[in-house]
């Protein structure tokens, strides 16, 4: 699942499987994927294990289209999670500075707290390092564009998923192009960072190391919700209760580390405000364009008269752009709306507030959030989780 790093950051997806299902900077020197292209299958024996996997495992669940996109993955992945190499090893090269290894401790440390103070699933992911150089994914989003209606893509396991993500820029723009031409509206992002959520160990890559302290936290608990937490087919549930664990503990750890007036903890809390301010306006957005699309009028005028709305709403957002106390949102005017761009931003960020109520009913004790978001995922009963969030 493609979770999205927003500090970086206007949200940035995480993988599972080979597909995004979640959108927020040298050292040793490793060759890097593009550079090196499916080298691991020759070198390592278990590369070829998970290719085989996902071959012969996925090929009954799926069609030749999908099969040909899963396998692509695969051999990427394989690469990357049979190329990284031991945090030990990384720490102890006098090649990478101090503040990078600096960072990776944080990392190692967030994911204890994640683990032992809030109930997060037990993993070993961040214990192997991967250079990358650019993005580590690529994901589209799609939608019609005369109505609120994704594009979704079924796949084996995960189930129904409404954005799909690449390892390669010109992989995405095939698939970004072949939507247009079928009339779809499109969203083309870059994930900074992924989880395989809990199917294999996840890396630590490079450029995580360029995050302030607090988006760092923020991303790997976020990541870590969507290993322990994953309803199937429910997109926007959870990219919107990993925002708001990865939020809410980022306050949590840095205040209890640092100190509630520290900066550290404060710009934690500025990030989730800056959240709550964005949430609002993309939420605002999504009613003006329902209620017009719902308006008895031919598809023809609907699309004429939707880019009156796209200017008024980018205009809605220059006007309270001197609100956000940090730097997060300051390309989303020169984003170009649609549909697309509309839903993406929403799957994260709808009525992100309704998890603080979830919050007070459980004592303000995050570990309570996520234990019961776990019985709930058990139990299979979303109903008594809907009544938290109305």
């Amino acid at each position: 699942m493609v979770v999205f790093s927003q500090r970086a950051r206007v949200k940035m997806p995480v993988l599972l499987m080979g597909y995004v299902g979640g959108l927020k900077r040298k050292s040793p020197r490793l060759l890097t994927l593009y550079q090196t292209g499916f080298i691991a299958l020759t070198h390592r024996h278990k590369s070829i294990y998970l290719f085989l996997f996902l071959f012969f495992f996925l090929f009954p669940l799926t069609g030749c289209g999908n099969l040909f996109y899963l396998s692509k993955l695969g051999w990427h992945q394989s690469f990357i999670t049979f190329q990284s190499v031991p945090v030990q090893d990384v720490l102890s090269d006098d090649a990478l500075e101090d503040a990078a290894k600096e960072k990776i401790r944080i990392i190692q440390a967030v994911k204890r707290y994640g683990e032992e103070r809030l109930g997060l699933q037990r993993t070993g992911s961040y214990t192997k390092y991967f250079e990358i150089q650019g993005p580590a994914l690529h994901v589209i989003t799609a939608s019609e564009k005369h109505r609120f209606h994704l594009h979704a893509w079924n796949f084996p396991i995960i189930g129904r998923v409404t954005y799909k993500s690449f390892f390669t820029k010109e992989g995405a723009l095939k698939e970004k192009r072949s939507l247009e031409k079928k009339g779809y509206d499109t969203f083309l992002q870059q994930a900074a960072a992924y989880s395989t959520l809990g199917w294999l160990k996840d890396s630590i890559f490079s450029t995580m190391l360029r995050w302030d302290e607090p988006t760092l936290t923020n991303i790997i608990l976020h990541e870590m919700a969507h290993a322990t937490v994953y309803f199937k087919g429910e997109t926007d549930l959870n990219e919107q209760l990993a925002t708001f664990i990865g939020n809410r503990g980022s306050i949590d750890l840095l205040t209890e580390k640092y100190g509630p007036g520290s900066k550290e903890a404060a710009l934690a809390t500025d990030y989730q405000e800056d959240d709550l301010l964005f949430a609002g306006w993309i939420d605002q957005a999504h009613k003006r364009l329902s209620e017009f699309y719902d308006r008895p009028i031919s598809k023809e005028e609907k699309l004429r008269g939707r880019e009156d709305l796209f200017r008024s709403i980018q205009n809605d957002f220059r006007e309270m752009k001197h609100q956000f106390k940090t730097d997060c949102y300051k390309d989303v005017e020169r984003v170009e709306l649609n549909n697309a761009v509309i839903l993406a931003y929403r799957q994260y960020f709808h009525r992100l507030d309704r998890w603080e109520n979830l919050y007070d009913a459980k004592g303000r004790d995050l570990r309570k959030v996520v234990e019961f978001l776990k019985e709930i995922q058990a139990s299979g009963d979303k109903k008594v989780l809907a009544s938290f969030l109305e």
